[in-house]
């Protein structure tokens, strides 16, 4: 008998199962694997292990300073809302006439102590509530410094008084009336007399308004006469004696005549200018 020899050809492993000296060889051996490749790991995460310290302790910082600033943040905001430099201490006003600073400072709705917090996004609602609710004001600025609040009106110039009762009140150029009453009057503007109705009075006020000092200087009062055929119907009385009766929406183009018309009467009388240019002495026509 001939026995060929089969280079290279692998032997099949039995398939019956293992004896228990087999399978406890087998467990020896995985064990001695897993140990094996343990051992080879653990240098590398040795070497990566102060790397891992190091970004954890930098991350832990970066943390610690977020939170530090948010509590440093919170506690100086608490501080400031407790503090009174964040409170309204004290309001100015600076106004073309004294009367007109309480009329302002009302109208502004401001209140001692309150919140800056509050007032900041509200400044230019106060500006307008300010123009609206007093009408001489034609212009509003308002700053603050620390605490403190800054309020400069700049209202229309004043043209005259107005008689109400015993009680005079400021009348600007746009026929605007102030709410409170003046303490005195000087002899530099006319009084207004009789004007019960707000479109006769602003009509005059507007045109003598624009009068020449000379002529605006020259008035002492101005009377609202209107009768059923002519309701603009105003008189003016003259610090030379005389008597002018115009209209109120004319009351520029006419008086522009009266230094001429005056300067060529005998005596004092009447210049009427309501519908022609002339005059006349007291007691005829």
């Amino acid at each position: 008998m001939v026995f060929k020899w089969q280079k290279n050809k692998k032997i099949k492993r039995s398939s019956a199962p293992l004896t228990p000296w087999e399978q406890e060889q087998k467990r020896r051996q995985e064990r001695l694997k897993a140990k094996k490749k343990k051992i080879e790991l653990r240098p590398e995460y040795d070497r990566n292990l102060p790397k891992m310290k190091k970004k954890r302790t930098q991350r832990l910082k970066k943390h610690e300073k977020v939170l530090l600033s948010v509590f440093l943040t919170l506690t100086l905001i608490t501080f400031y809302f407790i503090l009174p430099f964040s409170r309204v201490m004290s309001v100015k006003i600076d106004s073309s006439y004294p009367e007109s600073k309480n009329e302002i400072l009302e109208a502004s709705d401001l209140r001692y102590y309150e919140s800056l917090f509050g007032v900041w996004p509200r400044t230019e609602q106060i500006s307008q509530k300010i123009k609206k609710n007093v009408s001489s004001v034609k212009s509003v600025d308002i700053s603050y410094k620390g605490s403190k609040i800054a309020i400069k009106a700049q209202e229309y110039p004043m043209v005259g008084y107005l008689k109400r009762g015993s009680a005079y009140y400021r009348i600007t150029s746009v026929g605007s009336v102030s709410s409170e009453k003046l303490k005195r009057i000087t002899g530099k503007y006319p009084v207004f007399y009789s004007f019960d109705s707000k479109k006769p009075l602003v009509q005059t006020a507007q045109q003598f308004s624009k009068l020449s000092p000379e002529i605006r200087q020259s008035i002492s009062e101005i009377h609202a006469a209107p009768t059923k055929v002519d309701p603009q119907r105003i008189k003016l009385y003259m610090n030379d004696g005389n008597q002018v009766i115009a209209k109120s929406i004319t009351l520029k183009k006419k008086m522009k005549y009266y230094p001429n018309i005056s300067a060529n009467m005998d005596s004092p009388g009447i210049v009427d200018l309501e519908v022609g240019a002339f005059s006349y002495p007291y007691g005829k026509k």
